[in-house]
């Protein structure tokens, strides 16, 4: 049964590799300039294009499309053009279009579905990390952090835009103060690139070309933005963000249950350079950020949740890039979570991120959870260095520190350590590049085994695409401000938690067929292989999944998976009341997807499994409805179910997860978001309700209500929670 997967994927592995080496780009895709004109006149950012300055500034037009075709140019013409003054930076556009917008949303940090606007900005022009400021035809900001790796939408920082429509077009401007970027002042091209959604058409164009398999806000494909005289050094550039929170909570499963308390506390952003921020925090609170989403879990092992807090965002993938897939050495939610995502107050927090030089970047955090009831008080240091060599390629540092302290006094031997390095090679065009790295665990009293030995390497053509990854992780490996989900493995019929260390090799093959097609954008083809080799050489797992995925020009989707899993459990699994024995589980599963047309007011997801599970079988069923009232309002709501049925003695389940949430934007400064949550694995039940008024640039307030139950045997309160939050950016 192994060696028929095996079989299969040593010939694709044998098919694709030469096969990868034969593809290449038809198309030239040749970096653009634009220069930036001074302008000493005000101009006020309402979105009409109506200064003066404006007809003084380099005009740039002729956009490529990049999706779903690249190498032609867009049907649509965009216009754009940039000034700049001793604050900032002004970006002006006309995209014309007389076929009206689709804007499915007003809110915030939401981009995505709407026609829209973005500018990319590289101001070191390493191709490395910069900023992405977006905006949709209806006003709605989203502002991005962007790595060779990862963009984050998550980070917010200070600008202002406009937009207007028109019967034939419409505008935006923008003004993106120096303050919000960072970039060295004797530097005199940056890059850029400008986006445009088109969804009415299912198009992306660019000003820059960018080919298709790559995303439009790619930084290697930007294009030069000339200064006549480089920006010069903010002088003072510093912002302090106090808030105050008056809040009420009830928990019922205490004596104390009902509590109403006034915090105060607050961030401050102090740019040392250019390109060097100090971020400082005290008595931080986050009771704005939206709860997690509750999810089915069927494995054995813990589930990867996102960062949402914004402290932890800026230049965050300079600690949080290290390690292979999921298995980070450092995870933002050790720090202030526990394991259940509840908050661990906070004392503190300093955090050091930015440029030293044109080559080296360097990171360094402090901070310090109090002393609780439940928990000991710990520090978390981290220094993260980044050496740039060559266009697009890094090499890497890490430290980590966690130690436990008993109020002011540090616990002998209580401590978790990370040491380590990574290697990252691409060419300048990034359809070549890989990862090597290394990283080493101190613990008290552990000396071996304490290792995390990891490899990648990726190709990304037009047509081909692939990946082969290898990772070596020792049983006594320790992340304690990381993220690692399968070196735990429980025993229920001792209740042991046994560490099992492994080696996973990971590959995958894509091939993409782009036909002359009305209706069809591509095809997407592929096979992918995952295999765990527990330490001693046991087979623990097999995962083989064949597909192929069918993207309409109306934005609809169809995709068919067939999947081989084998499965060799060390210890029972305790998915029902009777364990499933330890053994040898081989199975085969089918799953099929549809997304309707996303451009429709009414759209939804259909996903049906039915295979082979352990020792029985599994029917899954997914519905998404999405209801959408342009601009002011999107409606939702999400089905669930997985239908499991096993021989006797272990019993059957069926797991139930119901979500509904509301969206209503007001205005693109109010928002109310209602989210409601229901899941019978878990038997919790949850609403959360936030209202939030932005009430002047990067100023908000929150009023946010939260309601907790279990639903055991009846529906039964956990904990109740109302907060107002009031925070104020002030820069100085």
């Amino acid at each position: 049964m192994i060696h028929a997967s095996a079989r299969l994927l040593l010939v694709a592995v044998i098919i694709s590799l030469p096969f990868s080496l034969s593809q290449a780009q038809d198309t030239s895709f040749v970096q653009r300039t634009i220069s930036i004109v001074e302008t000493t006149n005000p101009i006020d950012v309402d979105g009409e294009l109506n200064e003066d300055s404006w007809s003084q500034a380099d005009n740039q037009s002729d956009f490529w499309e990049s999706s779903p075709e690249d190498g032609r140019r867009a049907g649509l013409k965009t216009e754009v053009k940039v000034l700049y003054n001793d604050e900032g930076l002004y970006v002006g556009a006309t995209l014309y279009d007389d076929n009206g917008q689709v804007i499915s949303s007003l809110k915030r940090d939401n981009f995505g579905g709407s026609d829209g606007f973005v500018v990319v900005i590289d101001p070191l022009a390493q191709k490395a990390n910069g900023f992405a400021f977006a905006v949709n035809a209806g006003g709605a900001q989203t502002e991005i952090l962007l790595s060779a790796e990862r963009g984050d939408d998550s980070w917010n920082n200070r600008w202002r835009s406009a937009t207007k429509v028109y019967p034939d077009r419409w505008t935006v401007e923008m003004f993106i103060p120096y303050k919000t970027l960072r970039f060295d002042k004797d530097n005199r091209e940056w890059g850029i690139n400008f986006v445009r959604f088109e969804i009415g058409l299912n198009e992306e164009h660019v000003w820059s070309p960018v080919p298709r398999q790559f995303d439009p806000g790619d930084l290697g494909y930007c294009g030069k933005l000339i200064w006549d005289e480089a920006p010069a050094e903010q002088k003072r550039n510093i912002a302090l963000i106090p808030y105050a929170t008056v809040s009420t909570s009830n928990d019922f499963s205490g004596e104390d249950a009902k509590k109403t308390s006034l915090d105060i506390g607050g961030d401050a952003k102090i740019s040392l350079t250019t390109g060097l921020n100090l971020d400082l925090t005290v008595n931080p609170d986050f009771s704005q950020v939206e709860v997690d989403a509750l999810v089915t879990n069927l494995s054995r092992f813990n589930i990867f949740f996102p960062e949402r807090r914004q402290f932890f965002l800026e230049n965050a993938d300079l600690f949080g890039n290290f390690g292979q897939g999921a298995n980070q050495p450092f995870y933002s939610r050790r720090v202030g979570l526990d394991p259940s995502g509840n908050t661990v107050p906070i004392l503190y927090g300093a955090r050091l991120t930015g440029n030293i030089t044109e080559k080296l970047r360097i990171g360094a955090f402090n901070m310090h959870s109090k002393t609780t009831d439940v928990a000991t008080g710990q520090n978390f240091t981290s220094l993260a260095t980044e050496y740039r060599i060559g266009k697009r390629s890094n090499i890497k540092g890490l430290f980590l520190n966690r130690q436990a302290y008993d109020g002011s006094e540090s616990i002998d031997g209580n401590y978790g350590r990370n040491v380590g390095g990574e290697l990252n090679l691409s060419t300048e065009d990034g359809k070549w590049s890989g990862k090597a790295g290394y990283i080493h665990s101190y613990k008290e009293n552990v000396q071996d085994k304490n290792k995390h030995v990891y490899g990648r390497f990726d190709y990304s053509g037009e047509r081909f695409r692939t990946f082969l990854f290898m990772q070596n992780i020792g049983e006594n490996y320790f992340a304690d401000m990381g993220f690692n989900a399968r070196v735990n493995n429980f025993n229920p019929n001792t209740g042991e938690t046994v560490r099992i260390g492994y080696t996973q090799i990971g590959t995958m093959q894509n091939y993409y067929i782009y036909p002359k097609s009305e209706k069809v954008n591509f095809h997407w083809s592929g096979i992918e292989n995952f295999i765990i080799i527990n330490n001693g050489g046991l087979l623990n797992d097999w995962y083989t999944r064949f597909r192929h995925f069918i993207f309409f020009q109306n934005t609809s989707q169809l995709r068919f998976r067939l999947n081989h899993i084998f499965l060799d459990l060390v210890y029972p699994f305790a998915l029902t009341e009777t364990p499933l024995p330890a053994g040898q589980y081989d199975n085969w599963e089918f799953n099929v997807q549809l997304n309707s047309d996303t451009r429709k007011d009414i759209n939804f997801s259909l996903f049906s499994v039915y295979g082979g599970f352990y020792n029985g079988n599994k029917f899954t069923n997914t519905i998404d409805i999405n209801f959408r009232s342009q601009p002011w309002g999107n409606f939702s709501v999400g089905f669930e179910n997985n239908r499991i049925r096993l021989p006797e003695p272990y019993g059957n389940l069926d797991i139930t997860l119901l979500s509904a949430r509301a969206e209503v934007n007001f205005s693109t400064a109010l928002f109310w978001t209602t989210f409601f949550q229901y899941n019978t694995q878990a038997n919790r039940m949850n609403i959360n309700t936030r209202l939030q008024w932005r009430y002047a640039p990067m100023s908000d307030l929150f009023l946010v209500y939260t309601d907790n139950y279990v639903t055991l045997d009846r529906l039964k309160p956990t904990g109740r929670s109302l907060v107002l939050k009031a925070n104020y950016w002030l820069g100085i």
